[in-house]
């Protein structure tokens, strides 16, 4: 799957963790959550130089997997330094494990996932649902490819679906095709998630209220 695709993917993840936790009254809360989710989504390639993610972390950067190791030990310095909370030196110490390793290895398994998750639930639990869907939703989407992954790593052996007919490659028809689903999806169900709650009596007599006090003004 293109990067573009997983970001999409996890746009809608980020709709149901909404829809699943019952932030849609907190739009901001919302709003991060899919962020989040967005960021889970593209996480698991961290391990590829010409990622969606790394490109927008580290473009102009040479040797990606050094930065990503320096940035990492930086966050467990100023964690260790400077009192922060725990999460953050976490985070500095997973950056560090995976800034070496394969591409598709250890960050394309559920122990990845759980470890991700475990980590942003220390920094906001409310976001480890949104974290935990994004990065399944590559998990799912990459199983759906003629590799596969290695879910269940330190077992080096790929799952996929392809034995049941499902073999997509990156950037074919099918995987623009799911992308724009996604995308349009998630934003329809986020809107219907701000809004369902909604009375239209009162939205439309308050638009109207709006229009004839600008008509007023033009008036005057």
């Amino acid at each position: 799957m293109t990067g573009n695709t997983h970001l999409s993917l996890g746009v809608a993840a980020g709709a149901v963790a909404v829809g699943v936790t019952g932030s849609e009254d907190q739009v901001l809360t919302a709003m991060s959550m899919v962020v989040v989710s967005s960021l889970g989504a593209m996480l698991p390639d961290i391990d590829e130089d010409g990622s969606t993610l790394n490109n927008l972390l580290f473009r102009s950067i040479r040797f990606r997997s050094a930065a990503l190791a320096i940035a990492g030990a930086i966050f467990v310095l100023l964690a260790l330094i400077k009192n922060l909370e725990l999460w953050v030196m976490y985070s500095g110490l997973y950056a560090m494990a995976v800034a070496f390793i394969p591409h598709r290895s250890f960050t394309h398994s559920f122990l990845s996932l759980a470890l991700v998750t475990w980590i942003t639930y220390q920094a906001h639990p409310l976001h480890a649902w949104a974290m935990a869907a994004g990065y399944l939703s590559h998990l799912l989407a990459d199983a759906c490819t003629s590799g596969g992954i290695p879910l269940f790593w330190p077992w080096k052996k790929r799952m996929g679906l392809k034995s049941l007919g499902v073999n997509i490659r990156s950037g074919d028809t099918f995987d623009k095709i799911t992308g724009k689903v996604a995308m349009y999806g998630g934003c329809i169900a986020l809107v219907w998630l701000f809004f369902r709650d909604a009375s239209y009596d009162s939205f439309f007599h308050s638009a109207l209220e709006q229009l004839e006090a600008v008509k007023g003004l033009l008036r005057g």
